[in-house]
């Protein structure tokens, strides 16, 4: 069984609905007074949104949903969603094991939002219990895909079968540092609990064990500084070996700014339902016609930037 978190802006905590996705039972926490759009479908593992949208039984792509909605938001917004998700990657995730203090949790997502990660999984405590905390993750995890796992082997099963090597933050005699991890490949990182690390089950089904250098006298890091740690040492190889720590294709970034604008404008499915239910009125018909100018702009520009890259690889 898979869990999806999706906490809206203001979700009060504590207000869980529980409904099928997929066929797969599924929690997902949302603020009661929005309704958000959602893609038509998602994956587990890997870059998680469908291009398609449904309002009102209707199919929706993303650069229609983001052509709509952007007049509804603040033109900062708009720009530093632009921003973000030309940085975004789901090529290396974080995995978090039966944390006790979600106050960690929530520290890891906000890591993981700020160095440009787009995804964080997290698997359940054996009993569910969690020490609950509101206070540090700044609304990072509304910006992410945010999935809970039953069991570590399920987990670690999705991941591999999608193409990850699984990394553990594990001591042994064979472990290699953070420095010597390939970052380039698409990689989970499974940090453990506060009281015991990681579980001999990942361990043992883990690619390879991973350690951070430590020359001081203590023997760990908090899990929130090990994954700030090992989050900014993967960005930064990755920039080193490839140029760039984003990898998403064009079209994968459409999907991703269509659903940061459909978490940031209220109402969202609403809004939309609205709006293509009836012509725009006239004060708006030049906007949108401005924004469907830029967004095909926009969108010939990164198939000619895809194609010179493309012409360049083959040439060399």
């Amino acid at each position: 069984m898979q869990r999806v978190l999706a906490r809206g802006r203001a979700a009060a905590p504590g207000r869980w609905c529980s409904h099928l996705a997929g066929g797969r039972p599924t929690t997902v926490l949302r603020a009661s007074r929005h309704t958000a759009l959602e893609p038509v479908s998602t994956r587990d593992v890997g870059f998680p949104y469908s291009n398609d949208f449904i309002v009102d039984g209707k199919a929706v792509d993303a650069a229609t949903v983001c052509r709509l909605l952007e007049p509804f938001a603040l033109e900062e917004r708009v720009k530093r969603i632009n921003e973000v998700v030309a940085q975004r990657t789901f090529s290396v995730l974080p995995v978090v094991e039966g944390l006790y203090d979600m106050g960690n949790l929530a520290a890891v997502c906000r890591t993981a939002d700020a160095l440009g990660y787009g995804a964080v999984h997290a698997v359940n405590k054996a009993d569910g219990k969690f020490k609950m905390s509101q206070r540090t993750a700044a609304g990072a995890d509304k910006w992410l895909d945010v999935k809970a796992w039953d069991s570590t082997g399920e987990c670690l099963a999705a991941l591999k079968a999608a193409g990850y090597q699984v990394v553990t933050t594990h001591l042994t005699q064979s472990s290699i540092t953070i420095q010597e991890v390939d970052w380039t490949r698409p990689t989970a990182v499974v940090l453990g609990n506060e009281k015991f690390g990681v579980s001999a089950e990942a361990v043992a089904a883990a690619d390879a064990c991973a350690i951070i250098p430590m020359t001081g006298m203590v023997e760990s890091f908090n899990i929130s500084v090990a994954n700030a740690l090992i989050l900014y040492e993967a960005q930064q190889q990755r920039i080193r070996r490839l140029g760039s720590h984003a990898d998403l294709s064009p079209e994968e970034q459409m999907a991703l700014k269509a659903v940061l604008l459909a978490r940031t404008v209220k109402e969202s499915q609403s809004v939309l339902s609205e709006l293509l239910s009836r012509p725009p009125p006239t004060w708006q018909a030049h906007t949108f016609r401005r924004l469907a100018k830029e967004a095909a702009s926009y969108e010939a520009a990164l198939a000619a930037k895809g194609t010179e890259q493309g012409a360049g690889a083959g040439a060399s």
